[in-house]
């Protein structure tokens, strides 16, 4: 069975979809299914890793290189991850192959009737899709993870006090939280262990290392099996409210969620609901700076952070039951 991903990794989308899609790839080659991610991406985002074998870069949202690609492939099944691609984009895929998913955030467009929407998380439950023209399937158990945070793994012991903390803010900083959130962390924890991830559209990365003290430490380039090492060597973290916020929570990390765009409302609204209540509204942002310090007083207690780590630890996906591939 042969499987196509269409996504895209662009400076203005960030990295969240690639994450996803290639956590999607990953799951379908160990399921004997052959996949190859579509990718349109430009030069802010390197190749992606040995992860995932088979990649065909080009601008699949243009509707001639479409074509030409679906006359040259026999596909047995197609997903599609984007923020971009217009409706007739989905049509065209749709009546070219046998089994069509939509993966889909916030119900950003009317799918092609019949086709399956994925909502892999928390937001769909906020959505109301029309269930009558399209199956659904979303929910926490319908979670695309790396292969790293799909393996069975120890989670960390607590700390009494917090000794480090982990910033990543996805794949773009496009609101300028990072600097923002340093000087935050500087002053009220100068002897604490900063570990700030950069993402690879970061345009602001002398500001962050203006903002930085003789105890952060700047990361690139991290591939899935560092970053939950990453993840579960600190005591919590200040993270976007997308993709990331899975992964942290499968590692156990108490987190602080910032929303940083529209379109993680219901992700967010579901890690609020799930009871993880140290959450940052993209409406709020203008008041960062206070309601990060309360979160993080708030975290800095052992008590109320081993609450949130016995809690994540009920965090788990059925990881192969939902592809859609066997149906």
């Amino acid at each position: 069975m042969k499987a196509f991903i269409f996504t895209e990794a662009l400076s203005t989308t960030g990295l969240g979809h690639l994450g996803r899609c290639t956590a999607l790839a990953e799951i379908l080659i160990e399921q004997d299914v052959e996949a190859t991610i579509v990718l349109h991406k430009d030069d802010s985002i390197p190749n992606p890793g040995s992860a995932i074998p088979k990649v065909l870069t080009c601008n699949w949202k243009d509707p001639d290189a479409l074509n030409s690609l679906l006359l040259s492939h026999k596909m047995d099944v197609a997903y599609v991850d984007s923020y971009l691609a217009d409706p007739s984009v989905y049509e065209m895929i749709a009546t070219s192959v046998p089994r069509f998913i939509c993966i889909d955030d916030n119900k950003r467009i009317l799918y092609p009737k019949g086709s399956i929407i994925l909502n892999p998380g928390f937001g769909g439950k906020f959505l109301d899709y029309d269930l009558d023209r399209n199956p659904v399937y979303t929910g926490i158990e319908y979670v695309l993870l790396r292969k790293p945070f799909r393996e069975e793994f120890e989670f960390p012991k607590v700390n009494e006090e917090i000794q480090s903390i982990l910033v990543t803010m996805g794949g773009t900083d496009s609101l300028n939280l990072v600097p923002q959130i340093l000087e935050v962390l500087t002053k009220d924890f100068p002897n604490v262990r900063k570990e700030i991830v950069i993402g690879p559209a970061f345009d602001n990365i002398q500001l962050i290392q203006k903002s930085a003290d003789n105890q952060t430490k700047l990361h690139q380039g991290l591939d899935a099996i560092s970053m939950r090492n990453l993840m579960q060597s600190v005591d919590l973290a200040i993270t976007a409210g997308g993709q990331t916020t899975y992964e942290l929570a499968r590692s156990g990390t108490p987190m602080v969620i910032i929303e940083t765009i529209g379109n993680q409302e219901g992700n967010v609204s579901g890690f609020l609901e799930f009871g993880i209540n140290s959450i940052i509204r993209l409406d709020a942002l203008s008041k960062l700076e206070t309601l990060l310090r309360e979160y993080l007083t708030t975290l800095a207690d052992f008590q109320k952070r081993l609450e949130v780590c016995k809690l994540l630890t009920q965090f788990k996906n059925l990881e192969t039951d939902f592809l859609f591939v066997n149906r």
